[in-house]
């Protein structure tokens, strides 16, 4: 049972600390309506927030045991905040990518 708990709270760490770390990315992006004025702190942010949501996702699988099982209340909805961060993640990318685009010199 100490090992479900320390993955648990190693998954809320990884789960939790990108949506912490959201707003001030944003802030040192300077997301406007024209999309980022610098595009090194959400290519910095992204793919790292990225990450600890599939390690966050991972934990807890294999903390997921089939029938009643009350750390089952924690998973569902600790997954759910996990996938709605990665989402929020590859679409920050995805708005910076032309911003990013432009920076690199062609000739």
């Amino acid at each position: 049972m100490e090992d479900r708990k320390k993955l648990g709270l190693k998954a809320a760490g990884l789960t939790l600390l990108p949506m912490i770390l959201v707003f001030p990315m944003l802030a040192a992006a300077h997301f406007g309506p024209s999309g980022p004025a610098k595009v090194w702190p959400v290519l910095l942010y992204a793919p790292l927030a990225m990450w600890m949501q599939i390690r966050a996702i991972g934990m807890m699988f294999d903390m997921y045991r089939s029938g009643r099982d009350p750390v089952l209340i924690a998973i569902l909805p600790l997954g759910f905040v996990s996938i709605c961060t990665y989402a929020l993640s590859g679409f920050l990318i995805v708005l910076a990518l032309p911003a990013f685009l432009s920076t690199i010199p062609l000739s």
